[in-house]
């Protein structure tokens, strides 16, 4: 379905904020964790063919953004869409994030974040207690970092060069938050190490895996995850997985 792009701006480092008009059903239906295909060409061109998956970051009535990271051909033809135009979206896609319980640790690693702020702006909301630890390389990688201080959000930020913030990883005072349902998005080894405190500590963790995708419906079981229960597919059964379910 087409939507109209109403900004696409640089925000830090290789990220950029992408906002668009979705038609009000489709923007109601949407929650926290979900994600979209979105595509990154233009109709004139037929390369490359594939959209790219990229977690709702934010919803503001029927304006749906998306917080995306430079990393490829495909997302660097996207920072070039002009506001006014229209792109090809697919969305709402996959489950969501649980809400049951009233205390919430949200881990952000990197670009992570674009898959967990709306469900921190949205539990927040709720009169849940919120805590999200946000971690990055440096300062200027920190492009989430001014939408959890506009909307309140509490937060610790981690950068691995001790730029601002807290210096080291944002995994290293999990112990500190055993009250609390884990939520976590980001690298491998990070989402990793999460699994491995919650299981140690006991604690309800849940993770929102980042998987290359093709079609985003579950056709082409192009990004099947390894469980427990066998292989699943991200963009179906996920991307939001219990944490002692999927084998990384």
């Amino acid at each position: 379905m087409g939507y109209t792009v109403v900004e696409n701006r640089h925000v830090t480092g290789r990220d950029y904020l992408l906002t668009v008009e979705a038609p009000e059903q489709e923007a109601e239906r949407v929650e926290p964790g979900q994600f979209a295909m979105v595509q990154v060409r233009s109709k004139l061109q037929l390369d490359p063919l594939l959209r790219r998956p990229l977690g709702i970051f934010n919803l503001e009535g029927n304006r749906v953004s998306f917080l995306y990271r430079v990393y490829g051909r495909g997302t660097k033809l996207l920072t070039e869409v002009e506001a006014g135009s229209e792109i090809e979206v697919l969305m709402p896609l996959g489950n969501s994030i649980p809400q049951r319980g009233e205390k919430f640790l949200f881990i952000a690693g990197g670009i992570g974040i674009g898959g967990l702020f709306l469900a921190a702006r949205r539990f927040k909301e709720a009169g849940k207690e919120v805590v999200v630890l946000y971690g990055e390389r440096s300062r200027e990688n920190l492009s989430g970092l001014p939408f959890l201080e506009e909307f309140g959000i509490e937060h610790v930020v981690y950068t691995e060069d001790g730029s601002f913030g807290k210096k080291g990883f944002v995994t290293q005072d999990l112990h500190s938050y055993t009250g609390f349902t884990w939520v976590a998005c980001g690298p491998t080894p990070m989402m990793k190490a999460v699994k491995e405190e919650a299981a140690r500590l006991k604690v309800e963790c849940y993770l929102s895996l980042d998987r290359r995708m093709a079609c985003g419906v579950g056709a082409c079981l192009g990004c099947t995850v390894e469980t427990v229960n066998g292989y699943k597919r991200c963009c179906v059964e996920g991307p939001v997985f219990r944490a002692e379910e999927v084998i990384l």
